[in-house]
């Protein structure tokens, strides 16, 4: 069965990575709900897909739009929750890219164990990416201090059977391998880095590129290294098909629906 993810919610509809985004995923019925975390100032590990306020999302107090990215980490969770996460900024290349999401003025930055109260009475899953950078890791924790925080979050929680620790930034997830064993970790890649030969060998067994760059060699090749295939971010139609033929065992989407409509008439 082809794991359903909602890309940070159901970011096609609603404002990407807030509770209400992620109520609508559930609502259509996700396997896995994808997210992104930060760590703030004084430790709390928030939901939030950039290393620091993005200017197309994020209103200040006075309803003006940031002009600077500024780092989650160097905000208190206090500060951050002044900023309105609720819509897209007119104009942007972003707000082109999702005509048909629903603003939600006075949206804010969600704490990660905010989601977990959210979706307590369901079964889903969680897929989670600590967001570093090699170029910019002055913006964020440290790999094992950050590692630390979301494990610690997901434990307490006691959804640690249910999630995997997904990224780009390998090193974070070699520290969850050490500390966490029970969560499953995932190797994202894009791009020209997208090969499962260099994910297996970094010692990985699920792969995540991105969908563009997968190929039937490259999924016969991660098989016969016996690693699972999720996708990402995978939103119109004809391309939902086509991954689905290839087999891959999970999908992220924007639109959620549009690959569990696909699913459901393959049946």
């Amino acid at each position: 069965m082809i794991d359903v993810q909602g890309h940070r919610g159901a970011r096609g509809y609603l404002p990407e990575n807030t509770l209400p985004s992620f109520a609508r995923a559930l609502e259509l019925g996700v396997s896995t709900l994808e997210l992104d975390v930060g760590v703030t100032r004084d430790g709390v590990v928030v939901i939030h897909h950039d290393r620091g306020l993005n200017p197309d999302i994020a209103r200040g107090g006075d309803g003006q739009w940031v002009r600077r990215a500024t780092p989650i980490h160097s905000l208190t969770y206090a500060e951050l929750q002044r900023y309105d996460v609720g819509r897209l900024r007119p104009e942007s290349d972003y707000a082109r890219r999702f005509p048909h999401q629903q603003p939600l003025d006075g949206t804010r930055i969600p704490r990660l164990d905010e989601l977990f109260a959210l979706a307590k009475s369901h079964r889903v899953r969680y897929n989670i990416e600590p967001k570093m950078d090699a170029s910019a890791l002055n913006e964020t924790l440290p790999a094992e201090e950050f590692a630390r925080a979301l494990i610690a979050e997901v434990r307490k929680a006691g959804v640690q059977d249910r999630t995997t620790v997904q990224a780009f930034h390998w090193q974070v997830l070699k520290v969850v391998e050490r500390e966490a064993p029970e969560m499953p970790t995932v190797y994202c890649t894009e791009g020209a880095a997208s090969n499962p030969e260099r994910v297996y060998a970094a010692g990985g067994r699920i792969w995540s590129p991105d969908y563009q760059t997968v190929t039937l060699q490259k999924l016969s090749a991660a098989r016969g290294s016996r690693m699972k295939v999720t996708v990402w971010t995978v939103n119109e139609p004809a391309d939902i098909a086509r991954v689905i033929a290839m087999g891959v065992d999970g999908i992220a989407s924007d639109y959620p629906d549009r690959v569990l409509e696909q699913l459901k008439g393959g049946r």
